[in-house]
């Protein structure tokens, strides 16, 4: 018996129907997995989005927001679950796919069950699969695409007009359709596609036209949305889109150069992130299908002939390493998290490889039916169980609660300004979806995602931003509060889980710390000592752990000890890398002073706890506040010495210690270094454009 199929693959009913029993298992299991409410990432918003047939984020995925639209009108669950279902949906049709994947390599349903049940169990896919999400939709289309290019190829030498000139159109449309849905990612694997089609590509040629036509009939979606964007909608990212200048700056994400590519990112971390990755090829698939991919990766050489095995070398290629080299992250925990969903394409190539490896394994050893399967369901239990306690015990609530935590403490007919997906987006939510507090008003900083902003992103410079922002400001006699950012215009009292304007001054380093029972009641419940498996919400909790840090020790008084409450809270930061840094911060910015030794103290304490994933910005902040001590303690060669390790570490103008540093310059009179280090800076700042 063979291992790898040398004739077309004929599906027969039998085979939709197991397909149908691998879809309709992976559903099951996300529908039950799937969070209740909005979750972090960037869930919030294409739940918001999908409600109100709003505009995404660049490029605006237009074809999830209607398909997720659709999803709303389910009568059962709240709104936020029922578009979780359509990645559910999207999810579990991946798994179908890969199970007709699989069967086209790959002779016998054992392997490809495998397969299928590999990437669906996958702890990373298994999380895109329970959120509002784009990743499983776009590997539902990568893999379609997989299925017909496989059929086209193997069936070219037959019939190559009428059969595999037919599957060639479906492609094409089925192209456009994902980029309407992700087009970087499908752009980036399409390469891999002209490796398979090569002996097509007379009949590509002959049929262009028609070809292209679909393709674009494909692209609609986005007529749509920018058609859409016109409208009073009350979620549009960036504002209407009216001229082709702001529709390519919107659908080319140009406005995402900063984030995508980082000034203070080198070579060391394009390595650490392909050691990343590696890691997570092993976590992924539980070590054992690793190898079993590594050996099917050996084999499809031999059985699949060269150019399959090219090309699924070249797409699991594409969407991984060279998608790393593009990229330019700063590394951190917070950048591999959003990196990590973007090689689910590499991901599904790798089930495609275990699923050969287990079936040349079983040959090589003449495994019997019983014993391969059992083998098989070995792996498949292993996966399942880290795949459940990936995403089993990860806190999806925890951005529902964080925003419910929010609105209870708000005062009466706040204007709020709110960030992002942390707190924006959650807030929105439960504010314009589920009627949480109606007496409140909500913006968005930047003008960006919400349909009431103060003035368009695209067209106002940030003078001007700022000038309208501030007018708003001084003419409101309700009180105006800020998340996750503070207002720079007037004095604060800060709340911790919000900044109220004070406008008795205007002194923006006047500050009061005023922080309520029930913020307390969440730091304690949701914020301290948390271990959370989730990267992007252990981030959002280590900034509001170092912001409480710094508030509990910015209001300490010297001549009275704190009460047993904050005593407690602070041993308890100053066991943690974010709450050590955050406690030493609030020490220097006490206005009663500090104690160096205390700082230095602390320091010590965040540098033994600093983790080795630790973002650049706040590595760079810890040398700051040294620097800062060095400096009080008269060692201006050590503060110096901090201050241009900071600056080197995070070379962004916001950086504090780039106005130190300057000022130790001029100090010393060295004009020399003054002006490379404003050159520096000046270079930087042209790579981290605004993502806005």
């Amino acid at each position: 018996m063979t291992i790898a199929r040398l004739e077309p693959f004929r599906p027969a009913r039998a085979d939709w129907l197991h397909a149908g029993l691998v879809a309709l298992a992976l559903f099951t299991l996300y529908a039950a997995t799937s969070p209740r409410s909005v979750a972090l990432e960037d869930d919030s918003l294409f739940v918001l989005s999908s409600y109100f047939l709003g505009v995404e984020h660049p490029p605006g995925y237009p074809l999830f927001t209607l398909i997720g639209h659709l999803f709303t009108y389910l009568p059962f669950g709240s709104v936020a679950y029922r578009v979780h279902l359509a990645s559910a949906l999207f999810g579990a049709l991946s798994g179908a796919a890969a199970w007709l994947c699989a069967r086209s390599l790959i002779h016998g349903r054992l392997p490809a069950y495998l397969a299928a049940f590999a990437l669906g169990l996958s702890p990373v896919f298994w999380s895109q699969s329970i959120i509002a999400e784009v990743y499983t939709l776009n590997t539902f289309f990568f893999l379609v695409l997989v299925y017909l290019g496989l059929q086209a190829s193997a069936r070219s030498a037959q019939a190559p007009q009428r059969e595999a000139g037919g599957v060639l159109l479906w492609m094409a449309l089925v192209f456009g359709l994902s980029l309407s849905n992700h087009w970087p990612l499908m752009l980036l694997v399409a390469p891999a596609f002209a490796v398979l089609l090569w002996p097509l590509r007379n009949e590509l040629l002959k049929r262009l036209g028609l070809l292209s036509w679909l393709a674009i009939l494909g692209l609609v979606p986005y007529l749509w949305m920018i058609r859409r964007s016109w409208m009073a909608v009350p979620i549009n990212f960036d504002g209407p889109l009216e001229t082709l200048p702001e529709i390519a700056f919107f659908i080319s994400r140009a406005g995402y150069a900063g984030i995508d590519t980082s000034a203070s990112a080198d070579w060391m971390d394009r390595v650490k992130f392909i050691q990343f990755f590696g890691g997570q090829l092993f976590l992924q698939f539980a070590v054992v299908g690793t190898l079993l991919a590594a050996i099917g990766f050996t084999v499809q050489w031999r059985l699949l002939g060269h150019r399959v095995a090219a090309f699924l070398t070249l797409a699991f290629l594409m969407c991984s390493a060279v998608l790393l080299l593009l990229l330019g992250f700063d590394y951190s925990a917070a950048t591999k998290h959003i990196f990590h969903v973007y090689p689910l394409p590499a991901y599904a190539v790798f089930a495609l490889w275990m699923g050969l490896g287990f079936a040349w394994l079983a040959r090589r050893y003449a495994l019997r039916r019983g014993h391969a399967a059992a083998g098989g369901a070995a792996v498949l239990a292993l996966m399942l169980a880290l795949g459940a306690r990936t995403n089993m015990l990860t806190s999806h609530d925890w951005g529902a609660r964080y925003a419910q935590a929010i609105l209870r403490i708000l005062p009466q007919n706040a204007v709020v300004f709110g960030q992002g997906e942390a707190d924006l987006g959650p807030m929105a939510y439960f504010h314009m979806i589920e009627n949480w507090r109606p007496d409140i008003t909500l913006y968005q900083t930047k003008g960006l995602v919400l349909g009431n902003r103060l003035f368009h992103p695209l067209r106002t410079d940030e003078v001007s931003a700022q000038r309208k922002l501030r007018e708003m400001i001084d003419q409101q006699t309700d009180p105006v509060v800020f998340t996750l950012d503070a207002y720079s215009g007037n004095a604060q009292v800060d709340r911790w889980l919000y900044i109220a304007v004070d406008k008795s001054s205007t002194d923006p380093l006047q500050v009061t710390v005023d922080i309520p029972d029930e913020a307390v009641r969440f730091f304690e419940e949701s914020i301290a000592g948390a271990e959370e498996p989730n990267a992007w919400v252990a981030f959002f909790q280590g900034e509001l752990r170092r912001r409480y840090a710094l508030l509990l020790a910015r209001s300490l008084q010297r001549d009275r000890a704190p009460d047993e409450r904050t005593r407690r809270h602070l041993d308890l930061l100053a066991k943690d890398f974010q709450g050590a840094l955050g406690i030493a911060e609030g020490m220097v910015l006490n206005k009663e002073g500090y104690s160096v030794g205390a700082v230095a103290s602390l320091l010590d304490a965040a540098r033994i706890a600093m983790p080795s994933d630790a973002g650049k910005s706040h590595v760079s902040r810890f040398f700051y506040l040294r620097a800062v001590v060095r400096a009080n303690m008269g060692d201006k060669r050590g503060a110096a010495q901090d201050l241009e390790t900071a600056v080197a570490v995070w070379p962004r103008e916001d950086n504090k210690a780039i106005e130190q540093l300057e000022d130790l310059y001029r100090e010393a009179g060295d004009a020399a270094g003054l002006k490379a280090l404003q050159g520096r800076i000046k270079r930087n700042k042209s790579l981290n454009l605004p993502a806005s």
